[in-house]
């Protein structure tokens, strides 16, 4: 296992190579650089001279090559630092840790609900497989799967935000929070994420329930299903001790590749609904150039990934016995 384990650190340090080298030529190669869109959305007595321009380039490293900028990006970050916002000026480890807790606020609460609810989904709609209830539910959550949440949050913003006035329409925070009580900062906080929660977890939702069931039909058509069939196992027993804990393991895969968006959160409904998490700090730094940022969160995506999979792998040995890595 430890051999295992080591083989695929070492794979991964090569792949983190390439993935941050890949995009920070891609991000230094977009039209226009920080200080070029910095010009663009100043005042016109803001404007910096061509001598200043030129004087941060140079601290920058704008002025060398992408490839040559790249090496230095590399050996900052071996360095354990990754280096300043060139428009924010603090730490990218600040920025980003400053967004952090929000987006996980998002993601967290989606990931919670989805499990809690696509569990008991799958088992029920194996248990009623081919009944016109079942068959209900599966045209939903196929109509609820095929909906992009983007689209969804676009309706539930204009009935829900802006028609019946129930919640707030964007933000993380409303007006006067910093003077609520702890109760009314709690409150605030939930009204906020209510909307981008529902609209993060409903596909998510639709599509391990899906998910479970396809696997748990496949499972309870195996030799061993008919065994404990035959030794007059009850059928909760059979449908959860036995199809359930033997359809784990592509469930465990997933649940390996959702710690990656689990921080990456979601670009577009954060940027919808402006609410000040990781996503919406992407979408931001994208569009500001803000090379230290955009590469920060490349590489902790990158390493959230791998490390997804590299837990998966793991996982598999303690879920079936059969896995070995030795």
């Amino acid at each position: 296992m430890l051999t295992y384990i080591a083989r695929r650190i070492l794979i991964g340090i090569f792949t983190l190579l390439a993935v941050t080298f890949i995009v920070y030529g891609l991000i230094r190669n977009m039209p226009g650089t920080p200080l070029t869109i910095m010009q663009e959305t100043v005042r016109m007595d803001a404007l910096m001279s061509q001598e200043q321009m030129d004087k941060l380039e140079k601290q920058y490293r704008l002025d060398k090559p992408w490839y040559v900028g790249y090496w230095y990006w590399l050996g900052d970050v071996l360095q354990g630092d990754l280096g300043r916002g060139i428009n924010d000026r603090r730490k990218v480890t600040i920025i980003i840790g400053e967004r952090l807790p929000k987006t996980l606020i998002l993601t967290g609460t989606s990931l919670i609900l989805t499990y809690f609810l696509c569990i008991p989904m799958g088992l029920w709609s194996t248990a009623n497989a081919l009944t016109f209830r079942e068959r209900l539910v599966s045209t939903i959550l196929y109509i609820l799967y095929a909906l992009p949440n983007f689209v969804a949050a676009v309706y539930l913003n204009l009935i829900i935000a802006v028609r019946l006035e129930w919640l707030p329409l964007y933000g993380s925070t409303g007006e006067g929070y910093a003077e609520m009580s702890s109760l009314g900062k709690l409150w605030d906080i939930l009204s906020h994420a209510i909307l981008p929660v529902l609209c993060l977890t409903y596909t998510s939702l639709a599509y391990y329930t899906r998910f479970i069931k396809a696997n748990m039909m496949e499972t309870i058509q195996q030799d061993y299903i008919r065994t404990a069939k035959a030794k007059g196992a009850s059928p909760t027993s059979i449908l959860v001790t036995h199809a359930f804990r033997n359809s784990l393991i592509p469930l465990v895969t997933i649940i390996g590749l959702t710690l990656p968006s689990l921080l990456a959160g979601s670009v577009i409904l954060e940027t919808i609904y402006q609410w000040n998490g990781i996503g919406y700090l992407f979408y931001q730094s994208i569009t500001m150039r803000e090379y230290p940022v955009i590469m920060g969160l490349v590489l902790m995506f990158s390493v959230m990934t791998l490390l997804g999979q590299l837990l998966a792998d793991v996982l598999y040995a303690f879920v079936d016995p059969r896995i070995t890595y030795s």
